[in-house]
């Protein structure tokens, strides 16, 4: 289930990412923004069955039957539980934009974005879309809101830091572990099918 919800989630992000100027470009940022969010919850929920297959002996025994890649994406994800070599980015990074706002709108971490918002960009302006159908409306406040819970609350990006330019930095470690995560659970499963069907 990981496996298919983060290969959604991934190739909506890139149609975001690479969405034309057109009617529907004032959701660009938001949509992207989204499916990182996904992405996050998605593998907050996958690494425990990379945990499982770490601690279980029969499982990692058919990991080393995998092919390279397959092992080499494990070997990265392994990294993100403690105390791995990623496991730091990863606690950063995942669990708190699962928790706080990829199924859950937290009402505490809504009002922090507001109180940064008006004490930093009280001058900027955000535009409401009503298009003709309920695809082409867009309330750019909250992507604004959602933005600033993620970049400057829960992944900590300094107000002096080229924010974009940062939370695009992560968000591409982000999609770096969902691909490995992908690499890997397509060989395994279908090994694993293979051996025990």
């Amino acid at each position: 289930m990981v496996c298919n919800d983060l290969a959604i989630a991934n190739s909506a992000l890139g149609h975001f990412k690479t969405l034309p100027s057109n009617a529907l470009s004032h959701i660009r940022q938001g949509g992207a923004l989204y499916f990182v969010r996904m992405s996050c919850g998605h593998l907050r929920e996958g690494i425990r069955a990379i945990e499982e297959i770490r601690n279980d002996a029969g499982l990692f025994s058919l990991v080393t039957r995998c092919d390279t890649a397959a092992q080499a994406a494990f070997a990265e994800l392994r990294g993100c539980l403690p105390p791995g070599k990623h496991s730091a980015e990863f606690q950063r990074y995942i669990p708190p934009v699962r928790n706080k706002t990829a199924f859950h709108y937290d009402a505490a971490e809504i009002n922090h974005a507001l109180e940064h918002r008006t004490k930093h960009h009280s001058n900027s302006l955000c535009a409401i879309t009503i298009g003709e159908d309920a695809h082409s409306c867009r309330f750019d406040f909250a992507d604004v809101v959602t933005d600033t819970i993620v970049c400057r609350k829960l992944w900590a990006i300094p107000l002096e830091a080229d924010v974009r330019s940062e939370a695009d930095q992560i968000s591409d470690w982000c999609c770096t572990r969902s691909i490995e995560f992908l690499t890997f659970g397509g060989d395994f499963v279908t090994r694993f099918l293979q051996e025990h069907a």
